[in-house]
């Protein structure tokens, strides 16, 4: 009976030792784990970290950080949001570029511009389109009538009245074969042959014949087409779902609005 209420003494206090280790243990996760949650009342005194924004004057746009302060004055004839950490501006009917400071860092000399999507913006310089990178560094020659902005790693083009598609290094990845084309939709794309619209996939595969006057683009997975003077929705295969009904307009023959 002694020799038992003695290992029991020993070994409670070795339980004990080895119980409070554990505890120990997770509570210090947990609190770890509240520290790098983060604190909702919490505000950024650090200052503005999000892009400038736009504001109006006397017909003029110009830049306000996020307290109201003006960090460009409304001399600009427009301008776009910050993408990219730029901003497209306009000046006496030329395009350039600004970063957040106001700093115009692509000299406003096109005569048109798109903003910066993944380092690459569409410019125009006289009546020819190329790419150039933030450093106005020129990467697809200004060469084409018409240029789109890349959607998906490739982008619409023109050249010579013949449409097709090109990728970020200025590779065809669709001939330029086309009398017109759309952008790629749901996988597919409208291109004009003659005077009839179809379908091309990513692969320059006819997917639906050219039978359509009016093709526009797939959006979840139906689009609009127009035959024989009748404009219905098609799916993916070309297939007839219904017919576009066009609600009664609002005005009347002669132009004026009905009572």
């Amino acid at each position: 009976m002694k020799s038992k209420c003695v290992k029991e003494l020993l070994v409670s206090p070795i339980k004990f030792f080895l119980l409070s280790i554990v505890l120990l243990i997770q509570f210090y996760g947990i609190s770890q784990k509240m520290q790098l949650l983060p604190k909702g009342n919490e505000k950024d005194t650090s200052g503005c970290i999000q892009d400038p924004v736009l504001f109006y004057e006397n017909a003029k746009v110009g830049y306000k950080d996020c307290k109201g302060k003006i960090i460009v004055p409304a001399i600009y004839q427009g301008g776009t949001e910050f993408s990219d950490g730029l901003a497209l501006v306009i000046k006496n009917q030329l395009r350039g570029f600004i970063n957040g400071k106001g700093e115009v860092i692509i000299p406003i000399t096109y005569t048109d511009a798109a903003p910066y999507k993944y380092g690459l913006a569409r410019v125009k310089r006289g009546n020819k389109n190329g790419y150039i990178d933030k450093q106005n560094k020129t990467i697809i020659p200004f060469e084409y009538s018409f240029a789109d902005d890349f959607i998906n790693g490739i982008a619409r083009v023109s050249k010579e009245g013949k449409w097709g598609f090109i990728n970020e290094k200025n590779k065809v990845v669709i001939p330029l074969q086309y009398a017109n084309s759309n952008n790629f939709s749901d996988g597919l794309a409208a291109v004009k042959k003659d005077s009839s619209w179809g379908y091309i996939d990513m692969t320059n595969k006819l997917q639906i014949p050219f039978l359509f006057t009016i093709a526009q683009e797939f959006n979840k997975g139906q689009a609009i087409v127009s035959k024989n003077n009748k404009s219905f929705f098609i799916d993916k295969k070309g297939k007839f779902i219904k017919e576009l009904i066009v609600e009664d307009t609002p005005f009347r023959k002669n132009g004026k609005g009905s009572n």
